[in-house]
C-alpha cells in the first residue's frame, strides 16, 4: 500500500482566494536603495491568489527566494486603501509565491482585517 502524505495546516488565519495587484521589491539591507528612481526600477508588478492577515500567495513570473523578504504594496480593491507589509517567502515555485507578513502598521493591520471581513461577508 503506498504511503500517503499528510498535509498540516499551519496557518492561523483564515485565507481568501481573490485577486488583486500588488507591487513588491526585495528589502536590500545592503544600501536600502539610494534614491526613489532606484527603489522604482526594483518594483515588481504581481496579483494575489489569496491573502489574510498573516500572509498572501501571488503570482510571479519567477521563483522567489525562499527566505528573502520584500516590501508589499497591497491596493485593496475599494481603491481607497492601500496596505503596505513586509513579508518572507516560505515557499516558491515556477507560478507562484507564499510569504508570511512579518511587519505592518497596526492601522495596514487594521485596514486589511475590515477589507477581509467585508469581502469575506459579501
Amino acid at each position: 500500500m503506498p504511503e500517503a502524505e499528510m498535509f498540516v495546516e499551519k496557518r492561523t488565519n483564515p485565507r481568501l482566494s481573490i485577486k488583486i495587484p500588488v507591487k513588491y521589491r526585495l528589502v536590500d539591507n545592503q544600501m536600502e536603495m539610494k534614491n526613489v528612481q532606484e527603489w522604482q526600477k526594483s518594483q515588481q508588478n504581481a496579483y494575489t491568489l489569496d491573502l489574510s492577515l498573516g500572509g498572501l500567495q501571488i503570482v510571479v513570473d519567477q521563483p522567489l527566494k525562499v527566505g528573502s523578504i520584500h516590501q508589499f504594496d497591497i491596493f485593496l480593491l475599494d481603491k481607497t486603501d492601500c496596505v503596505c507589509p513586509y513579508a518572507e517567502v516560505v515557499w516558491s515555485n515556477e507560478k507562484s509565491s507564499g510569504l508570511k507578513f512579518l511587519m505592518m502598521t497596526g492601522e495596514d493591520q487594521e485596514h486589511l482585517r475590515n477589507f477581509l471581513e467585508k469581502t469575506s461577508a459579501g
